[in-house]
């Protein structure tokens, strides 16, 4: 192979490389949103509202979790990459504890509360889907987290 051609072709992996790389990194939050009507039950008037339905895919690095919190609408999660392990309140004084498995998928409930950790060795990749009524938002975590449907909930006591 000329010269030429073995450049032109460490600069072509290169550059694949580099976009195959960005990719992956802006993979690691994905966000997606749109617009509906749903009645929330005993989380709105009783009636449909105007509510946002969010898609989302994020990354936990190990350790990481969320703290305690709920959502107003059934949410549906599918743990893409990883081990997960989600810890929510069962009864008063009372709380269960469920792993997680790449390729598992659960469902959480309206009013549900629960934590989520990634307690294996290696990222989580998470994908997950609600509704929420609009008129909450969608609030700010970090510079690069934003997330809405997630409502903040005191930590339990568990027995």
């Amino acid at each position: 192979m000329s010269r030429k051609r073995r450049i032109a072709a460490g600069v072509a992996i290169a550059l694949t490389t580099v976009l195959v790389g960005t990719a992956y990194a802006l993979a690691d939050i994905s966000f997606t949103t749109g617009t509906t009507s749903y009645d929330f039950g005993g989380f709105g008037p009783g009636y449909p509202v105007p509510a946002t339905v969010q898609i989302q895919a994020f990354t936990l690095a190990p350790g990481e979790s969320f703290p305690w919190h709920f959502h107003k609408a059934t949410s549906y999660v599918v743990l893409v990459r990883g081990t997960l392990t989600e810890q929510h309140v069962a009864g008063p004084n009372q709380c269960e504890t469920e792993e997680f498995s790449a390729g598992d998928a659960f469902v959480e409930g309206p009013g549900a509360v629960h934590t989520a950790t990634n307690t294996g060795l290696g990222a989580a990749t998470i994908w997950w889907a609600t509704v929420f009524p609009q008129s909450d938002g969608v609030a700010r975590f970090t510079p690069s987290f934003k997330s809405g449907g997630t409502y903040p909930a005191d930590v339990p006591s568990c027995n």
